[in-house]
């Protein structure tokens, strides 16, 4: 954790990560998405831990007239986004490094903030929804996106793996302030924060529902759980326990015969007028 900003270290950081962000859009698609964002042609928004920037991009493409800025910590990832923008030819966004922690904007600044599968990994989420309310103008929208028991939901259940599972998941909660469970949370959350008309939209989380065997999610579940294995040595007491883990976790995710499901929260709310 960065002791300076009391933000999490995102465990399942690699090389790999920008294109397996946006290969991971591409399986959620871009429908719910740009629905539960509810753009506007000319709207400002800020992709609040925008990642790869897939989503930055995907807006900004979808209404040329609006104004788009991702930010995310990782200098890395903020260098991709940007290359990717310029290669797509959309000129109606750009991208910065900066902490969701300290939003370097004014006061009312977007009509829209937008932030996906990130407050998980903020151990002071509270503090970044405040920022995010902050930079949002008077009757404009925060909208996040979380799931709910990633990776947690198996039948037929294997009991070894389950137990891996959460053993795992509890570790990161401990040590890193991982919140697997913020999706349920977000509406209170948007309601401490002074937000208002909250309106909640709960899905199958599309990119980590379903039967093993598909080819793509496998290689988006081996790229994650291969990352992260680093943490996994420490939760699981050595090298040999945690490959030994991870490789069993890996053999179930992606059995056809088993079914792993995940809950997606869409939350929005409004900025008072």
């Amino acid at each position: 954790m960065d002791e300076n900003t009391g933000q999490t270290s995102y465990v399942i950081h690699s090389d790999e990560e920008p294109r397996r962000l946006d290969r991971q859009a591409a399986i959620y698609g871009t429908e719910d998405d740009l629905r539960h964002v509810g753009l506007g042609l000319a709207d400002s928004v800020l992709d609040a831990g925008c990642g790869s920037g897939s989503a930055a991009r995907l807006f900004a493409s979808s209404r040329t007239a609006a104004t788009v800025v991702g930010v995310d910590r990782n200098g890395a990832y903020i260098d991709y986004a940007s290359r990717e923008a310029a290669r797509q030819d959309i000129g109606n966004v750009t991208f910065r490094v900066a902490d969701v922690l300290a939003l370097p904007f004014d006061d009312a600044a977007f009509d829209i903030v937008w932030s996906k599968h990130l407050l998980q990994w903020v151990r002071e989420r509270d503090r970044a929804l405040k920022q995010f309310v902050r930079v949002t103008r008077p009757g404009g929208r925060v909208v996040c996106a979380n799931f709910d028991g990633f990776c947690l939901q198996q039948y037929p259940v294997d009991i070894q793996v389950q137990h891996d599972l959460e053993a795992w998941f509890s570790a990161a909660e401990r040590e890193l302030g991982f919140d697997n469970f913020i999706g349920r949370k977000l509406p209170s959350m948007f309601k401490a924060a002074g937000l208002t008309d909250i309106r909640v939209n709960i899905i199958p989380d599309k990119a980590f529902c379903g039967f093993g065997g598909d080819p793509e999610r496998a290689w988006n579940w081996e790229v994650q759980w291969r990352s992260a294995l680093p943490f996994s040595v420490k939760v699981f007491g050595g090298e040999e326990r945690a490959e030994t883990a991870t490789t069993r976790i890996l053999k179930r995710l992606n059995d056809p015969d088993v079914f792993f499901y995940t809950t997606l929260f869409y939350v929005e709310g409004r900025v008072p007028i």
